[in-house]
């Protein structure tokens, strides 16, 4: 009778171990993308930051006020 219910006690064990560890997993790989996401996120947002500053940059800087009018007038 004690042999079976060592033998209980560690089928239950090794189920709860599989189980927790399915659940951990889980729970680590959606933390994991969370990072992911958000890092790709800031990457993007730095990179559009960059280019505006440089679009602003070479903007300012292109030759006369007029002129830029006059090829911005069109844009508008």
């Amino acid at each position: 009778m004690a042999d079976l219910l060592i033998w209980l006690v560690a089928a239950l064990g090794a189920v709860g171990g599989v189980i927790l560890g399915r659940v951990w997993g889980r729970v680590e790989g959606k933390r994991e993308s969370k990072r992911e996401a958000e890092r790709d996120a800031m990457e993007d947002k730095n990179e559009r930051v960059e280019r505006g500053r440089d679009a602003v940059r070479d903007g300012r800087g292109s030759g006369d006020p007029v002129d830029r009018l006059r090829r911005n007038d069109g844009r508008w």
